[in-house]
């Protein structure tokens, strides 16, 4: 039968690049120290696992038309002002390129009474592979004199919150894979400092912060524990979606529909309860789960792509006899009305079950649901066929593209959070044809550009708090710039790339076997590709000399270069 496929795409936008931030950054701040300071909690071992909050009260005789501010944080922060939830980053890079956010909160400020809050984390040796660190540490610096006044300094209010501990820290243990995370949230809803962020916060038992040093952006400064820059990428945006269905529960008699945000459940006291989600696709958001009453109860809540059956995954509709294998976190409500838990980093997952255990009082399940979060990509391209089964790939495809979008691209969402060289050239290229939006691809060139390593090779995957090098991949980030060149005009960005080009090339000229005119023997990780041929990954002769496959690679990459 025949098939008419049709694809259309926007050229202005594979001709031109997108700026990457709307808020201007004064030029003063890029090229002199900032007279904020960066702060931090006092009596607490900076570089371990802690959650902190940051605020500052002032009062404005009239609301500002424009009240820009600066905001970075290590590892992360979540801004509030006047208890409204505005901006979360920095967006992920090294302690070289240490991202900054630019925001004007004015249209948030008021006359009278206001407060600038922020939740700060650090997860220590727990971190995700993919963060960065160096001690736990907040700054917000404002944009002009105007602004100086909320500044981070001792004039600024800070506590920790002991209500947080790590759990789900066995992840790759349970699942038998590479999981990398970071670690899920055990909450104790009776010591969290609920409305810490919002006006009229008692802040008595709140300690002065203490200074560490005045940030500098690159190019300045010395003895840096951070040098900024710009967030290069748009803010990540957040949208709610309604949790999908109730798959199947256990220990009630009957359920409602909860998940619709018109009813609430009630869980009986002294009860255990499972109740199993079923979104229908996999997703990367914020979950969040709205409780009242309930004290001394407890709720697991598990997420998964897929169930289990002896360890294998199988099809992912079929849920009968499987179970539940993921990253979790445990909340435990205080008893009190409409209390929100919220995980502090995103939650993959298709599948998600709540296990409750109640004790002497009931449990009201006010609502339940996600934040869908994600580069805020725009499609503009199109696909029309009249096979309507490439119609649907088309969907899950682009899907797929979304869910391995964040503040860099992903290898998975679920399992690494990584971004290597030889998934981000097919990602980026995906995300340019689609949308046109250069600006995550440009973040991954100058990514892959910070992680290089004294022989000339970019690291395999950056940003990372663990070094691994794959040569190969070195050549794909040399292919990833020659796609930038073919669509972009834009001599001024790319030049920067034209000697670190040159040194992965000369790395593999300097391991030719000039006799065989192949590659000789290699050092590092030379992984082409999971197959059963390969061990991990590796083909023959990679490492012994003479390999077709990565010599023929190495051509490809000199005729692009």
């Amino acid at each position: 039968m025949f098939k008419k496929i049709s694809l259309l795409l926007c050229l202005a936008f594979l001709t031109s690049t997108i700026k990457a931030q709307v808020v201007p950054v004064n030029p003063d701040l890029l090229k002199k120290q900032w007279t904020a300071w960066w702060i931090t909690c006092p009596d607490v071992a900076q570089r371990d696992y802690g959650v902190y909050h940051f605020r500052k009260d002032f009062n404005l005789t009239t609301p500002p038309k424009k009240f820009i501010i600066h905001v970075s944080a290590d590892n992360r922060y979540r801004l509030f002002v006047n208890g409204k939830d505005i901006c979360n980053g920095p967006a992920r890079g090294d302690l070289y390129n240490w991202y900054f956010e630019s925001i004007d909160i004015a249209p948030y400020l008021k006359a009278g009474a206001n407060v600038i809050a922020a939740q700060v984390w650090n997860m220590g040796t727990l971190a995700p592979v993919a963060q960065i660190s160096n001690q736990t540490a907040f700054v917000l610096q404002g944009d002009t004199e105007a602004e100086a006044f909320v500044n981070t300094n001792s004039t600024w209010k800070v506590m920790q919150n002991k209500a947080y501990k790590p759990c789900s820290i066995d992840n790759g243990e349970r699942l038998k894979t590479y999981m990398v995370i970071g670690p899920g949230d055990d909450v104790n809803a009776n010591f969290y400092p609920w409305n810490w962020e919002k006006l009229n916060y008692k802040t008595t038992n709140w300690k002065k912060p203490q200074q560490i040093a005045n940030p500098v952006t690159a190019g300045y400064g010395t003895d840096n524990l951070w040098t900024l820059v710009p967030r290069n990428i748009p803010l990540i945006t957040e949208k709610l979606q309604r949790m999908g269905k109730i798959a199947r529960f256990t220990g009630i008699k009957t359920i409602n529909n909860f998940l619709s945000g018109s009813t609430s459940l009630t869980i009986p006291a002294n009860s255990k309860v499972s109740i199993l989600v079923d979104q229908s696709f996999n997703t990367v958001a914020y979950p969040e789960l709205v409780v009242s009453s309930g004290k001394g109860s407890s709720i697991k809540v598990t997420y998964a792509e897929a169930l289990f059956k002896d360890g294998v995954k199988g099809n992912r509709n079929e849920i009968a006899g499987k179970e539940i294998i993921g990253n979790f976190d445990i909340f435990n409500p205080d008893g009190a009305e409409k209390r929100l838990f919220r995980p502090l980093w995103l939650r993959t997952y298709r599948f998600i079950q709540l296990d409750i255990v109640t004790k002497e009082k009931p449990l009201v399940i006010n609502d339940f649901y996600g934040m869908q979060t994600g580069y805020p990509f725009k499609p503009v391209a199109s696909f029309a066929s009249n096979d309507y089964s490439l119609q649907d790939i088309w969907k899950v495809g682009w899907r797929t593209a979304e869910l391995c979008a964040g503040e860099t691209y992903y290898d998975c969402p679920y399992y690494e959070q990584l971004q290597y060289e030889g998934d981000t050239r097919i990602q980026a290229l995906i995300s340019l044809y689609v949308t046109g939006d250069d600006r995550l691809m440009r973040k991954s060139l100058l990514d892959f550009y910070h992680s290089r390593v004294p022989e000339g090779l970019t690291q395999g995957r950056y940003p990372s708090n663990r070094l691994q090098v794959i040569p190969p991949f070195s050549l794909y980030w040399v292919s990833m710039v020659h796609d930038y060149w073919l669509y972009r005009n834009d001599e001024e960005f790319l030049k920067q790339f034209l000697l670190p080009m040159e040194e992965v090339l000369k790395w593999y000229e300097n391991n030719l076997d000039h006799q065989k005119q192949m590659l000789g023997p290699m050092k590092w990780w030379n992984f082409t590709d999971w197959n059963t041929a390969f061990d991990f990954g590796v083909p023959d002769g990679a490492n012994d000399g003479n390999s077709s496959i990565i010599t023929l690679q190495y051509a490809y990459t000199l005729q692009q270069a």
